[in-house]
């Protein structure tokens, strides 16, 4: 199965924009979802300028509960259907938990953990009928593990976790597969960084990380990467 269709969610800047970059590098048909049209226009360009071929873009806020099932629609307009879906799109604040306010708060659980799974909600019905379909959900190291100062982003890559390996022993027997990717430390913009400022002994750089993630797609059908755990040999892990 080439999971030729893919929808990518964070798609406008960071891991996101490489993941779809390496997607379309591979000759993959691409739909980019980012809450900002401006910077997924901008993505679009750049790697037409580079394939020679426009992927399709659309700005939607997953925060939102009508989201998922709006982006899942344009996407099966633009591609003709929908072979994998990558959630990558995430949000969170290095910070005491006292100080996140009650609209953080509901925006982290939103497109962290109920945006992912409104998604896979839309698409498993077709998925199941058809026999096929791969679910990627980037979520974190910190999906094992606890971190001061970050506890709303924490549990929601723990429940990301939780629900994806569920689902997995709940469907793998359908053809369709899930992966968690869980990555360390990435040199992306997350949480107000500046990519490509980091050594990449200590933060993952986005085109390697999303090399990793795009080759889950190219697994024998017979085989599934259930968890993939991803770390800069001098990351802290």
């Amino acid at each position: 199965m080439h999971y030729e269709r893919v929808l990518v969610t964070g798609a406008s800047r960071g891991l996101g924009a490489a993941i779809a970059r390496e997607l379309a590098s591979s000759g993959r048909r691409v739909l980019l979802a980012a809450s900002s049209g401006e910077q997924l226009r901008a993505r679009a360009r750049e790697i037409e300028a580079m394939t020679g071929r426009a992927p399709g873009w659309h700005a939607v806020d997953l925060r939102q509960p009508q989201g998922g099932r709006e982006l899942v629609a344009a996407a099966k307009a633009e591609l003709g259907g929908i072979d994998a879906l990558i959630n990558n799109a995430g949000i969170g604040w290095f910070k005491p938990f006292v100080e996140h306010d009650e609209d953080e708060l509901a925006d982290v659980v939103a497109l962290n953990l109920l945006a992912p799974m409104r998604l896979a909600h839309a698409l498993l019905p077709e998925w199941i009928e058809r026999g096929a379909g791969y679910l990627i959900n980037i979520a974190s190291d910190l999906s094992r593990r606890p971190l001061a100062n970050m506890a709303p982003y924490v549990a929601t890559k723990f429940g990301l976790l939780g629900w994806a390996a569920s689902l997995h022993r709940e469907i793998r027997g359908r053809g369709i597969k899930v992966t968690t990717v869980m990555p360390g430390i990435i040199d992306s913009s997350f949480n107000n960084g500046i990519e490509g400022t980091r050594d990449p002994r200590g933060a993952l750089r986005t085109a390697e990380l999303a090399r990793q993630v795009v080759g889950l797609l190219d697994t024998p059908p017979h085989l599934v990467v259930d968890e993939l755990t991803v770390h800069p040999v001098d990351g802290d892990y």
